[in-house]
């Protein structure tokens, strides 16, 4: 039964495990008797896992030989996000490989010039500004790492040209 539904032996008794499948009776000599609706069960449920269900999923689903036209559409809906957060991800990998930068930075955050010459400690401060900004809010800051600072008054704070990020250490260092 296992070769002919393309699946294993453990598989089938899985399945007999947790309900998806009725055990079938015995013959005399002990071994199971599979039928055409086991068969075509087992090959139901394998169809179904390689379109993306789950088990737990399938065992909601009635086996009434119709298409679960719901759940097929949920699983559109969750395979389409899916989809489009690999795209987006795809796509930041590219932008890193591209313009080198640590990897848990946003991508064309700054050059990688710029954060080369960012402390360990601004990286960190970058990292978890990520998360608490907004995308124009990280669009300005980066925008802002990438232009020398003019304003005069920013000397007292390391001098023109030596970034905003600048920890008091290094001003003193310098």
């Amino acid at each position: 039964m296992d070769q002919l539904a393309g699946t294993t032996l453990r598989a089938v008794r899985h399945y007999h495990d947790i309900g998806l499948v009725a055990e079938p009776e015995r013959r005399a000599n002990g071994y199971k008797q599979y039928g055409v609706a086991h068969l075509v069960r087992i090959l139901r449920i394998k169809r179904l896992t390689n379109l993306g269900f789950s088990l737990s999923q399938i065992a909601t689903m009635e086996d009434t030989g119709d298409p679960p036209v719901e759940a097929l559409r949920a699983l559109d809906t969750e395979l389409a996000a899916t989809i489009e957060r690999l795209q987006r991800a795809r796509a930041e990998l590219h932008v890193i490989l591209r313009q080198p930068t640590p990897a848990e930075l946003p991508p064309g955050f700054a050059a990688p010039d710029v954060v080369a010459r960012m402390s360990h400690a601004d990286r960190s401060l970058i990292v978890v500004l990520t998360r608490v900004l907004g995308a124009g809010t990280m669009r300005a800051w980066a925008d802002m790492l990438r232009e020398p600072v003019t304003d005069p008054v920013a000397g007292r704070f390391g001098g023109p040209g030596h970034g905003p990020l600048r920890t008091h250490a290094e001003r003193e260092a310098s």
